[in-house]
């Protein structure tokens, strides 16, 4: 019965074709839309429609029948039906179209070029191949392939969007594209645009907040879906909203979503994972590592927990700890180039800066690409270890080898070329080479004249060199009147202060705090205007300045320091001052600035056996810091080591003379250089060392 069926079903479509044919002379073969009918060649419009409906028809019958042949004989109607009416490019996208359903795009691809040859504006061939590209990009291929999938899909989609402005679904898709080829103001426009037409597209919505997520701005992400109701948001949606949020230091809030998330998706070991997170960057080390042995309980060989557990020991100051787990990661995890990242970041942390630098020479070596061409996010990460490498080098004074690997930043090209110029100049600033620094900057305007963080090196470079109007008038021609002066403001109060025009720094530095929103925002104006008090004795202003910022960010190590520091520097309140500073230790064990400030709270208690150590460890981490070798000279003096204080008061005067920046000034280094000669003559004389 079936087989009677579809015969009797042929047997009326050829009926059919009797009717159209008789009417054939009383109607024209299809068009394109696009194009007009053209009498370039003799046309035979009934024949072609007669083949085209047969064409039709084999295509019915290879669907119904699952049958290959069927398909064949639709091409070759399709042929026939392009022969009577050559002009038609109607015909041609049709043919195009099942070329492309078989899986011959080579053919698919001919037919639809020779249509847009034609007629440039023909929609349907711009369709088809701008899906044939964009399929091409999730099949494995070459990178210069892929690059080129990529720029043909752009292509064809642009000319859609160009075409059918309206299209939504194109023009979502048009934006995705333009976020893969790093068209990232291009892609943006293209969100708006839709939003402004569709305010309640959730494709945009979250193409555009995928874009803001990417460049790390997670306010805007977060203003985003606050469009979309929470209940409507899906796992990677509120992952991105909780990240963000979490990066905000709302951390409540962020936590509330992962637990929404958790409670939805238990097993989510991803969730789980930036649940832990986010408890870590509040400080809830606890609560973050009980979330990661959640997961290794039940999946023992999970490298990423494994490499997450080895981050956090890290950060607790448990070296051996976080070795063994980023060990196993490394086990687990064999093609990581994230896990080798973060073994250098760890022994760079634990004091083995050369271990670090192998680490990371392994890493880049990995990473290489012969052609010297990288993706996006490709580059990010080269750039990032890149920049780590050049860092640890600088932090070694091996300053020629650190501006050699930020020069293969700027290899990379887009973003990481001014960044990179600012790298190398601020190496040479910290070389004790100022000149060449401003000059390298100012090259480096000339290429990117817009480039608000070379300005602000460059303007930083002229106030220490006492331009100090000429550094805030550069400072300023940045202004908009807008939040964004933000960071101008906090700039010029930098140079203000380190000049001690300390009421202009004030001004400047309150009118950053204006223009700040929310608690994360205001944290560093905070710690800018407390350092601004600190420098003029204003003791219990700067103090409530550092505890706003403790009360933003209960992990910024900096202004636990500067507290500690404070009430030590002026032997007061000494137990809660070694407190603040073996806080800001916690955070980071290695940082030779709070070292020293510990070994001076421990000078002021007399604690003389406790500050050595920890000054020692200071001045082997900061090799050219005058106030360390200061402060240690004194403790030897206290032990009576006459000689270590000698050597290193020496060293002290000889770092200051040398020092590109210091808060040891001319009025210390001639008081230091005064109790030296006395030191020096009661050495010579045989007497008591001075106190």
């Amino acid at each position: 019965m079936k087989r009677m069926a579809v015969v009797f079903g042929a047997g009326l479509s050829l009926f059919l074709f009797a009717a159209v044919i008789v009417r054939a002379e009383d109607k024209p073969a299809p068009q394109d839309k696009a194009q007009p009918a053209e009498a370039s060649a003799p046309s035979d419009h009934a024949n072609a429609y007669y083949h085209y409906m047969l064409a039709r028809r084999f295509q019915e019958l290879a669907g119904i029948n699952n049958r290959g042949e069927y398909l064949d004989r639709a091409i070759d109607e399709f042929k026939k039906a392009m022969e009577a009416d050559p002009d038609s490019l109607f015909l041609r996208v049709e043919l195009a179209e099942l070329y492309f359903r078989i899986g011959r795009i080579a053919d698919a691809v001919r037919d639809s070029e020779a249509v847009l040859a034609v007629n440039p504006d023909q929609v349907d061939a711009h369709r088809l191949l701008a899906h044939i590209y964009w399929r091409n990009l999730g099949q494995s291929q070459p990178d210069k392939v892929a690059k080129e999938s990529l720029g043909k899909a752009i292509l064809h989609f642009e000319a859609l969007n160009r075409l059918e402005p309206k299209d939504t679904d194109n023009n979502i898709v048009l934006g995705r594209l333009y976020r893969l080829n790093n068209q990232n103001d291009k892609a943006e426009e293209v969100y708006k645009k839709i939003l402004n037409a569709s305010p309640d597209s959730k494709a945009a919505v979250d193409g555009l907040a995928q874009l803001y997520f990417d460049h790390g701005d997670f306010d805007q992400v977060v203003d985003l879906f606050k469009k979309i109701p929470v209940e409507d948001l899906d796992t990677r949606q509120l992952g991105m909203m909780a990240y963000s949020l979490q990066q905000g230091r709302d951390y409540e809030g962020a936590f509330a979503l992962y637990e929404k998330s958790l409670a939805e998706n238990p097993d989510n070991h991803d969730i789980r994972r930036a649940y832990a997170d986010a408890l870590a960057s509040a400080g809830r080390y606890a609560a973050a590592r009980t979330e990661l042995q959640k997961i290794i309980r039940l999946q023992p060989e999970d490298g990423i927990s494994h490499l997450r557990l080895g981050q956090l020991d890290r950060q607790e100051g448990r070296f051996e700890d976080a070795r063994k787990e980023l060990d196993r990661a490394k086990v687990l995890l064999p093609e990581s180039v994230e896990v080798p990242f973060q073994q250098a970041i760890l022994e760079d942390a634990a004091g083995n800066q050369d271990k670090a630098i192998e680490i990371l020479k392994g890493v880049i070596d990995q990473t290489e690409r012969s052609d010297g061409q990288y993706t996006g996010s490709d580059a990010t990460n080269r750039a990032i270890f890149l920049e780590r490498l050049g860092t640890i080098y600088r932090n070694q004074e091996k300053f020629d080898q650190a501006i050699e690997t930020f020069k293969q930043v700027g290899a990379l090209g887009g973003d990481q070329a001014p960044r990179a110029e600012a790298l190398v100049a601020e190496t040479l600033r910290l070389n004790r080479q100022p000149q060449k620094a401003l000059e390298a900057t100012g090259a480096a305007l000339e290429k990117y004249p817009k480039d608000r963080a070379l300005h602000t090196i460059h303007a930083t470079l002229l106030g220490e060199q006492g331009k100090v109007d000429e550094a805030v008038q550069e400072l300023k021609s940045l202004m908009t009147n807008t939040a964004s002066d933000r960071e101008i403001y906090l700039t010029v109060a930098q140079v203000y202060s380190q000049a001690k025009r300390f009421a202009e720094a004030e001004t400047a530095g309150l009118k950053a705090l204006e223009l700040s929103k929310g608690s994360d925002e205001k944290e560093y104006p905070h710690f800018v205007l407390g350092s601004i008090y600190e420098r003029q004795k204003k003791y219990d202003e700067a103090e409530k300045h550092f505890r706003e910022v403790l009360a933003a960010n209960p992990l910024n190590a900096a202004a636990f320091n500067y507290l500690g520091y404070m009430l030590a520097d002026r032997g007061v309140r000494l137990e809660e001052s070694v407190k603040f500073i073996q806080k800001a230790l916690e955070i980071e064990p290695s940082n030779g600035a709070y070292l020293d400030s510990l070994g001076w709270a421990y000078y002021k208690m007399s604690r003389y056996d406790l500050a050595a150590p920890s000054l020692e460890k200071a001045a082997k981490i900061i090799s050219g810091d005058p106030t360390i070798q200061e402060h240690l000279g004194y403790v030897y003096l206290e032990l009576g080591k006459y000689h270590e204080a000698q050597v290193a008061w020496e060293k002290a005067l000889q770092d200051w003379r040398t020092a590109v920046t210091s808060e040891f000034d001319a009025e210390q280094a001639a008081k230091l250089q005064k109790k030296l000669d006395e030191l020096k003559s009661r050495q010579t004389k045989g007497k008591t060392a001075p106190r």
